[in-house]
This record gives structure tokens, sequence and C-alpha cells, in this order.
């Protein structure tokens, strides 16, 4: 019996996530785990722990990644549901705006974010010329210029996780809801909320992975001052030329990333279950 078109598809799908993820993954945790001498130790990563440089790069990482992912969900779920109320032409206009900014690199993106909030920027010329500070604000190098930029670029990953789940709802759902009394707070987060959560949780998944392993943006608006695990791994391999602390940084935002994933699909299945044992 030969095999079908879509097991021959599997198969070549699962063996090139085999060759282009898992294997490299193992080879990254394998060889951050041998000293020079080719022998198992864990040095590596007792030096790079014991580093405050890189406990602080770990909590701002940690701690950017999770501001990134609320920030997105605030900002993700009003505008998700907006286009979705939204007429065909309006739309598709939309979900043009929100896709418009994969056309552009992180690099350019992170370029605009020095224009609009550097010293000499759009931002401070507004605040100067009104009158609400004396001085520029020195936004540039902070974690909150991380944060702004991690923002403009991974939200559209919420909106479009979001909206994949929205556009099957039923509209009128909402409708029956006020119907039976519900105010519309009750409504969106009894109802709309709970009927969202894949799509949450899919988002969440992207945007908190990819905020935790962001270098083009933390790089050009974190600059020296907040360095995050990222940038501290490109410090390491390309600046100083000492891997066994760069592979240990990678091991670490990867042992860090598979737990999140655990994390998430603990998560993911309890809420499941939730709602199966609700229905």
């Amino acid at each position: 019996m030969s095999p079908k078109p879509t097991q021959l598809l599997a198969l070549l799908l699962a063996a090139i996530v085999t060759a282009v993820v898992l294997v490299p993954s193992a080879i990254i945790l394998f060889e951050s785990v041998l000293s020079p001498e080719r022998k198992l130790s864990l040095d590596a990563y007792g030096t790079v722990l014991g580093s405050r440089v890189v406990r602080q790069a770990t909590w701002r990482t940690f701690e950017i990644a999770l501001s990134v992912t609320a920030l997105c969900i605030l900002a993700g779920y009003p505008l998700a549901f907006a286009i979705a109320a939204s007429g065909s032409r309006a739309r598709s206009l939309l979900i043009t705006c929100v896709i418009f900014p994969f056309l552009l690199s992180a690099v350019v993106r992170a370029f605009g974010w020095n224009i609009v909030i550097g010293e000499t920027g759009l931002l401070n010329r507004i605040l100067l010329g009104l009158g609400l500070i004396a001085t520029p604000l020195q936004l540039l190098h902070t974690e909150i210029a991380i944060i702004l930029g991690e923002t403009h670029l991974l939200c559209p990953y919420m909106v479009l996780s979001l909206l994949a789940v929205i556009g099957r709802i039923d509209p009128n759902l909402e409708a029956a809801a006020q119907s039976l009394g519900a105010s519309p707070p009750g409504v969106f987060f009894r109802v709309m909320v709970p009927m969202t959560l894949p799509g949450l949780f899919a988002g969440t998944l992207l945007v908190f992975a990819l905020a935790m392993t962001a270098f083009a943006t933390p790089w050009l608006l974190g600059g020296t001052r907040s360095p995050v695990l990222t940038s501290l791994l490109y410090r390491y391999a390309f600046v100083s030329f000492d891997m066994p602390r760069a592979l240990a940084i990678a091991g670490i935002l990867l042992i860090l990333g598979i737990a999140f994933l655990i994390l998430h699909r603990a998560v993911t299945q309890r809420s499941a279950m939730t709602q199966e044992h609700a229905a």
C-alpha cells in the first residue's frame, strides 16, 4: 500500500523541522556543556550565571518580553475586533495597514523609532514646543525604547492571530448576550474573550518567543546601556570570541524558550478542558 500524498507531505515537513530546528537546537545544547577539552562540563554556565551583567540581562530580556506581550494584547484586542466589525472595504484596508510593517525590515523600523524618540526627534520637539518639558527626554538606549520598538514590530502577529479566531465567532452571540441582560464589559469578558482564547494563546506564544530572541531592535534602540541576552550573545561570539560563554547564553535562551512552550501548552490544555466541562 503506497503512502498518501498527505502522509508524504507530513513526513517531508517533519524532516525539514528536524533538520532546521531540532538538530541545530540539540547541537547548541550539547556544545554548551562541553569544555574546550571536549569534556562534559557546566563551567560555562556557572561563569555566565555568576556574572551580574548576564543576570541583569536575563531579567531584562524576560521583563521586556512580558511587557511587549502585554502591550500587544492590549493593543491587539480592540484592533482585531475593530477590523472584524468593519465593512469589507474598510477591513481590507485595515488588514493591509496591519500587514504593511512586514514589508519593512526590523532595522528600518528601529531607525524610524530613532527619528521619533531621539534627543532631537519628533516626540521631544513636540513636547518642548508645548512647554511640557524643559530638556529633551532620554528615551533612546533604554528599556522603554526597546519595548516600543518590539511592540510595533510584533503587534501584527497578535492582531492576525486574534483576527483568525474572531472571524469564526457567530456575530449573533453578542446580541444574544446583550438581550439576556449582559453589559458590554460582561459580553466582552464572559463571552468574547473565552471564545478567542485559542488566538490569544497562539499570539502570546509568537510574540513572547520573538521578543525573547529579538536582536536588531534591542541592539539599535537599547545599545550597550540596556543589553539583553541576544546582544550579549553577539558580543561574546563576534567581539570577544568567547564561544563557551556564547554557547551558554544560547543554551539559556533555548531552555527559557522550551520552558515557556511547556507552560504555554499546559495552560492551553487546561483552558480547553475547562471549556469542555463548561460546555
